[in-house]
């Protein structure tokens, strides 16, 4: 027995403290209590002064420490990683990871044989299981290997012996999937806390894999998971190349054709034929990991599988990492917009941010101001049928739009015969000014004008513009009938008083409406601001102004980028389209083998609320064919279903039903997602001794070299290794309930004797 003292303050100051406490009661308590009888003034200087003792006494902190010594059989555990890349024959003479480690343990055997006369040996193969193994197997095929599991399980376990002591041998990648993908780091550092023993690391193989072989492998694909209809789809591929340098290898993406497939059925993967859709690539040096920006069109709305490939070669001897494959889903209402303007102009930065919605692709043609504006080239892609649904036209005179031998505004007018969609913005030369009342738009635009008011490209005419600030607000028409102007659900004629008052237009146009035309937005003088009509199966709009921008910097980004959505929308007559009532969604949509998928889905009334008493029901198809049905549980107002079974590469659908009061809501949804056929130990098997040493570290010792490892056991011998266990307990007599007791006591009698005495 022992005892201790750990004072709360140093020495000198808990001495101060406790000398002042005793000094403080000796020179000011007496005189309190002089008028009373001797034994109960003696009585109460005695009892303060004893508490005064038991506070120094607590801060002096004292306590018993009691030590035991237990000889106890002590284990160490060898974990042997068994894992596929353990196979990866990059060890001395072309061995494996796992032949290289097993000779190691045998030119340590003789040491081992000798420890274990001291202590006892275990010897454990893990993957994402643990074995105890007498003889280890030359053989490494484990689909995982979990790392940070194994040593968690050693730390848990109690097998009656003190663990001496951990030897790791492994190449120190994890791969693992949940529940079993535990950190190494913090299991190691569990280890350390509470276990208080050394991890002892042997990293086997090399992160350097240029010279394993020849291989191709697609290691990641990044793209949006929905997109709209015509909206272009970038696509970013990293691939690994391996022992191919100077070989020239193609990289692409494939799409799936769905045609004549049904809902569980998955179509064939076809090349996407679009120059951006593939790229050619010579690997420099033999082993390079290269990102390639690719695009494709999304063209028709539905679910389609697309696929990254770098095309296989005669060489390579495994190819199913040359793929990797996701779910794009396309909705309907993705429109292309086709955007004239010269450059400069403050109202373009913000238009353009149109193209950042995931339904609106804006594609800007920039023109050169002044007389530089008919130097600019248009190719004659802009103006095919089905390319665009709106188009926009800025600050750019007609003549710009014309040469020698064509004119594209005739061909732009043929697609608006065909029904697309078309604003003019105000500008110098927008309009009349700009000379398009002796062309086609003319019939279409909602203005009228005259060929008398054209200017010339590098000239400026202040007398056809509003050059003074204008309010802009909705008309009547505008507020209570029309899509365009309705930005705010809420309060939408309050936001459009704040908005003409806070950030009133900088200029505009002037405009003469057609008696055709209406109105939607004026000045509070009643200029005409934006006008619409529909001319045949097209649809128009006269944006007097280019300040809109104005808006966004007050303040209103949100209302600004809804009218001008709204307005593109309404153009393409897309402004009533909507989705499915019922809904399925899985995200991500690509798994590991093994993995827990989470399935949402819900149903939507026809004002798109959530309906919160709907009832679903969830069946999933396997890869086989093999269909199940799943328990829907409730998420708020929506539902969901978790999905574990995933031991299958390929497609699994997902189909769901919802009904209210026994009656079928809308159609059945149906979506898919894809477990990976992908072999997470032997794509991509470079070892990762950075982690191993990091193990190492965090318990207090260093990696060793498997060239070293039996001068360790010899070292452990050398050392004299003890299996008694020491073991300290320590109580505390300051922080237990007797002194508190002893405290208040002593506090308690004092004020009952100065109450009995009327001093209280």
């Amino acid at each position: 027995m022992e005892l201790l003292v750990e004072p709360v303050w140093p020495w000198p100051i808990v001495a101060l403290v406790g000398v002042g406490l005793i000094a403080v009661v000796l020179l000011t308590y007496p005189s309190r209590v002089r008028h009373l009888a001797t034994w109960r003034r003696r009585l109460l200087i005695l009892l303060r002064l004893l508490t005064a003792v038991v506070l120094v006494f607590a801060m002096m902190r004292p306590a018993l420490r009691f030590t035991e010594t237990d000889t106890q059989s002590a284990e160490l555990v060898i974990l042997m990683d068994k894992s596929a890349s353990m196979a990866t024959p990059d060890g001395p003479g072309g061995i494996t990871r796992r032949e290289f480690m097993l000779k190691t343990l045998d030119e340590a055997k003789p040491m081992l044989d000798e420890l274990t006369e001291t202590v006892d040996l275990r010897l454990v193969d893990f993957t994402d299981q643990q074995t105890v193994v007498d003889a280890p197997e030359k053989t490494a095929d484990g689909d995982f290997s979990a790392i940070g599991l194994a040593l968690d399980e050693l730390r848990r376990e109690d097998s009656g012996k003190r663990l001496f002591g951990i030897v790791l041998m492994s190449d120190g990648a994890q791969r693992a999937v949940a529940p079993n993908d535990i950190a190494p780091e913090s299991a190691a550092r569990r280890i350390a806390e509470q276990v208080g023993i050394p991890i002892h690391t042997v990293t086997f193989g090399t992160s350097d894999l240029s010279t394993a072989g020849l291989d191709l492998s697609v290691e990641e694909m990044l793209m949006d998971s929905i997109t709209f209809e015509k909206k272009t789809v970038p696509v970013r591929v990293q691939v690994r190349f391996l022992g191919a340098a100077g070989q020239k290898l193609r990289v692409q993406l494939l799409k799936e054709d769905r045609r004549n497939k049904q809902s569980g059925e998955t179509g064939e993967l076809r090349v996407v034929p679009l120059r951006t859709a593939w790229q050619e690539y010579a690997p420099r040096t033999n082993d390079e990991t290269v990102a390639f920006d690719l695009e494709m069109v999304a063209e028709e709305p539905g679910e389609y599988k697309i696929a990254a490939e770098v095309v296989p070669i005669e060489e390579e001897l495994k190819v199913t990492n040359n793929r990797l494959e996701t779910l794009l889903t396309v909705r309907k209402g993705g429109l292309k917009v086709a955007y004239f303007d010269v450059i400069g102009r403050n109202e373009s930065k913000f238009i353009q941010k149109m193209g950042e919605t995931a339904n609106i692709q804006l594609d800007w043609q920039v023109f050169l101001p002044g007389k530089l504006a008919s130097l600019t080239q248009i190719e004659s892609k802009w103006f095919k049928p089905n390319e665009y649904d709106v188009f926009i036209i800025g600050d750019v005179s007609a003549s710009a739009f014309r040469t020698e031998t064509a004119n594209s505004l005739d061909q732009l007018a043929d697609r608006l015969e065909d029904g697309a969609g078309l604003m003019m913005l105000g500008g110098q030369h927008s309009f009349g000014a700009g000379g398009y009342a002796d062309t086609r738009l003319a019939d279409f635009l909602p203005v009228i004008m005259r060929t008398d008011e054209t200017i010339a490209e590098d000239a400026v005419d202040n007398d056809q513009q509003l050059v003074r600030r204008l309010p802009m607000i909705p008309t009547r028409a505008g507020v209570t009938l029309h899509y365009v102007m309705n930005i705010d659900p809420r309060d939408n004629t309050g936001t459009w008083e704040r908005m003409s008052r806070e950030a009133p237009l900088l200029g505009a146009s002037r405009i003469n409406p057609k008696e055709s035309a209406t109105v939607l937005a004026e000045s509070t003088d009643h200029v005409p601001l934006l006008a619409v009509t529909e001319a045949g199966s097209s649809r128009t709009i006269a944006l007097a102004t280019d300040s809109t921008w104005t808006w966004h910097m007050h303040g209103f980004q949100e209302e600004h980028q809804r009218f001008w959505q709204q307005m593109i929308l309404w153009l393409a007559r897309k402004e009533l389209e909507g989705d499915q009532p019922v809904w399925v969604l899985v995200d991500p949509r690509n798994f590991s083998p093994q993995s827990s998928v989470t399935i949402s889905f819900g149903a939507r009334d026809e004002t798109r609320r959530p309906i919160p008493d709907a009832e679903y029901k969830v069946t999933l198809t396997k890869p086989n064919g093999e269909t199940r049905p799943l328990v829907p549980q409730r998420d708020g107002d929506d539902g969901l279903s978790l999905f574990e079974e995933t031991d299958l590469p390929g497609d699994y659908w997902v189909t769901v039903t919802a009904s209210k009061n026994g009656n079928a809501v809308g159609l059945p949804a149906t979506t898919r997602f894809i477990i990976d056929p992908r072999d997470i130990e032997r794509d991509n098997p470079a070892a990762d001794p950075a982690l191993m040493e990091q193990v190492a570290t965090l318990t207090g010792t260093l990696p060793i070299n498997p060239e070293l490892f039996p001068s360790f056991i010899e070292n452990l011998l050398e050392s004299g290794l003890s299996t008694e266990l020491t073991q300290h307990t320590q109580v505390n007599l300051w922080d237990g309930w007797p002194l508190l007791l002893l405290f208040v006591l002593m506090l308690s009698t004092e004020w009952f004797v100065r109450k009995r005495r009327g001093l209280v």
